[in-house]
């Protein structure tokens, strides 16, 4: 649990602080004439989610059948928050499936969403571009590249100002978890799952 709270944490608050669909798409021009990217290059969130109602309650970002889904059954979500912003975290690192999944409503102090990110990728060791999973951007973000250790941080842009941190742990010793050394995997399936649900609950 240590871990990976450590990790969202030093991920999260490097974007909040700093300033006191699976197949690649284009998005869409903003209407206000913005044009398709942010600031520092980020790509604008052409359908901005409305995520209010599920922040206030972000375990409910994982049903019971998703978690049957990511093979964690029965796990109980543990909720937090603080100045990265509203999180809930499962954890079955000690349990058949071996790993751990939580997201963060990642806030940002009037200059937030993925424009941050980028704004800020020169201060992390992984930053990757991946496909938009459900048309929304995403990309692989954290101060150090631990993905050979099962650890993996996601972040997909809901609004332009606003991004669903995904970070994945997954046990890697004494007996490794079934896909231990794919937590980027695991946390493309949980972000997908955890943003029908934000479609759902709003």
């Amino acid at each position: 649990m240590r871990t990976l709270l450590l990790l969202t944490a030093l991920t999260t608050l490097a974007f909040a602080t700093a300033g006191c669909g699976d197949s690649p798409s284009t998005p869409a021009a903003a209407a206000d004439g913005l044009g398709d990217t942010t600031q520092h290059g980020a790509p604008r969130v052409a359908a901005p989610m409305a995520f209010a109602n599920t922040a206030k309650k972000p375990c409910t970002l994982l049903t019971e059948a998703q978690l049957k889904t990511l093979g964690m059954p029965g796990v109980e979500g543990v909720a937090g928050g603080g100045d990265t912003g509203p999180m809930c975290d499962w954890d079955d690192t000690p349990g058949n499936s071996g790993q751990r999944v939580g997201f963060t409503f990642t806030k940002g102090n009037g200059n937030g969403g993925l424009d941050r990110v980028y704004e800020l990728k020169s201060t992390f060791q992984l930053f990757e571009l991946q496909a938009p999973i459900q048309d929304y951007p995403t990309l692989l973000n954290a101060p150090k590249d631990d993905r050979m250790k099962g650890a993996c941080t996601l972040v997909v842009g809901i609004t332009d100002d606003q991004i669903l941190t995904t970070t994945i742990q997954m046990r890697t010793t004494p007996k490794p978890a079934e896909r231990a050394f794919e937590p980027c995997v695991v946390a493309r399936e949980a972000a997908d799952l955890a943003l029908t649900s934000i479609r759902s609950g709003g």
